[in-house]
């Protein structure tokens, strides 16, 4: 499938403001199941744009508009193609123990640990371990989590805020994507699945059928040994296809922000996303 993304990032600032320096991950990923085209980011103040790879191997552009402005606007365009996830590749016959080898644990200890939005509570982990004993493998178990949050959690914007913890979530179960995945996170990780977030966007064919499709989207990725990073989306209670496409990963949202960053000044901030993905 091929799919033009144009994501348009807009502040407006009551007072002037400078020095406004920014990070973007808002460049889709290149791997086995996409592929980045035609791709350009554009500022507005026009400024000389620096790009490198993060830790996680995230395209990151770096900007900084020195002169003072009372508005920013990102506009980023990119044409990815996407192939189908090959369902019948998926093992389902590994044993949950396949991701408590001590190598494994090793590798991805960044993706197992109890750290900032990801909180693991014994609440969380009692949850988990409930879904894990009703199942025999351990892509059943990640589907029972996923399960799990679509069925005890609703989609309700601007009940939660950019801070809120698993642990807050969990105990109020209103929210939006973000939480969505934070929480399929600390649920995986406390019974020993390597897990990490996702920020990308996700095309909706029938313009309303897929939650989260009007904005960035996220979702998690777990381990699977011999087999690799598979992608499922607790919002929409799905295994991640050719519909999606991946921007940034990272331990939890901070390592995936699309637009980060910092400047000098006073008096309100306005800011406004747009997204709009479409088939080619």
């Amino acid at each position: 499938m091929k799919l033009r993304i144009l994501h348009r990032t807009e502040y407006r600032y009551a007072l002037p403001v400078r020095n406004n320096a920014n990070e973007l991950r808002v460049t889709p990923l290149t791997n086995l199941r996409q592929k980045l085209g035609l791709h350009l980011v554009r500022v507005l103040p026009a400024v000389r744009m620096r790009r490198y790879p993060d830790l996680y191997r995230n395209p990151v552009h770096l900007f900084e508009v020195e002169e003072p402005h009372k508005e920013l606007i990102i506009d980023v365009s990119s044409v990815v193609e996407t192939v189908p996830t090959p369902v019948a590749a998926i093992p389902t016959d590994l044993p949950l123990s396949a991701v408590r080898a001590e190598e494994i644990v090793e590798t991805f200890q960044p993706y197992l640990q109890s750290d900032g939005p990801v909180r693991i509570t014994p609440e969380i982990w009692r949850a988990a371990v409930d879904v894990e004993k009703d199942r025999g493998d351990l892509f059943s178990v990640v589907i029972g989590l996923m399960d799990f949050i679509h069925a005890t959690c609703r989609y309700v914007p601007g009940a939660t805020h950019i801070g809120t913890n698993t642990e807050e979530f969990f105990a109020k179960p209103q929210g939006v994507c973000q939480d969505y995945a934070h929480l399929l996170l600390a649920l995986a990780r406390s019974i020993g699945i390597p897990a990490r977030y996702v920020c990308g966007y996700v095309y909706d064919a029938k313009r309303g059928d897929v939650i989260g499709s009007h904005a960035s989207h996220a979702w998690c990725e777990v381990w699977l040994p011999g087999h690799g990073w598979l992608g499922v989306d607790p919002t929409n209670r799905k295994v991640i296809h050719e519909a999606y496409v991946a921007s940034a990963v990272g331990r939890d949202y901070r390592d995936a922000t699309p637009v980060s960053g910092s400047y000098w000044g006073g008096g309100d901030r306005e800011m406004r996303v747009t997204v709009h993905v479409e088939a080619k």
